[in-house]
């Protein structure tokens, strides 16, 4: 699964001035969700012109559908220091999986981590990260569940 972190949301953690996405990202203590979205006309652009809040991405890659979908809260987030070396800060989460369904969606391409904890609503969620699945995937059969990497999705040197 290869993870790109949005040009956007790296910058506003560093820029004390910014104001959007308004504040910093507790990374240790804020809500987490993961949402699911199809190819449409591509990856989601994650340059500094492209996504910053969820909207802009469901909004030119539509939220997968299908019987039983439905976003999905991260569970089991830390952030810690990697305790071998102490020069690398390791963001990591448990199993996120979506539940298989004979009636269930075929077509998510990208899992797409963001959270709920500053913002009221898609268009002020900032996104903290763009899962490219490497291909179409499907819970009709099985349930998809995407693990984090070992030593964490995001890892701070």
């Amino acid at each position: 699964m290869a993870t790109t972190i949005p040009t956007k949301l790296k910058f506003a953690q560093v820029d004390s001035g910014t104001t959007a996405p308004a504040g910093k990202i507790s990374f240790d203590s804020a809500t987490f969700e993961c949402l699911l979205v199809v190819a449409g006309s591509g990856a989601p652009n994650t340059t500094n012109s492209g996504v910053q809040s969820v909207a802009d991405v469901t909004g030119s890659n539509a939220e997968v559908t299908g019987t039983g979908y439905s976003r999905q809260t991260l569970t089991g987030v830390t952030l810690a220091n990697d305790g071998t070396i102490n020069t690398q800060v390791d963001w990591s989460f448990g199993d996120i999986t979506f539940a298989q369904n004979a009636a269930g969606f075929t077509n998510a391409r990208y899992a797409i981590l963001y959270t709920t904890s500053i913002g009221s609503a898609d268009a002020s969620y900032p996104v903290v990260a763009v899962c490219d699945l490497g291909a179409n995937q499907s819970v009709q059969a099985a349930s998809l569940v995407l693990t984090c990497p070992t030593g964490g999705l995001i890892q701070w040197s």
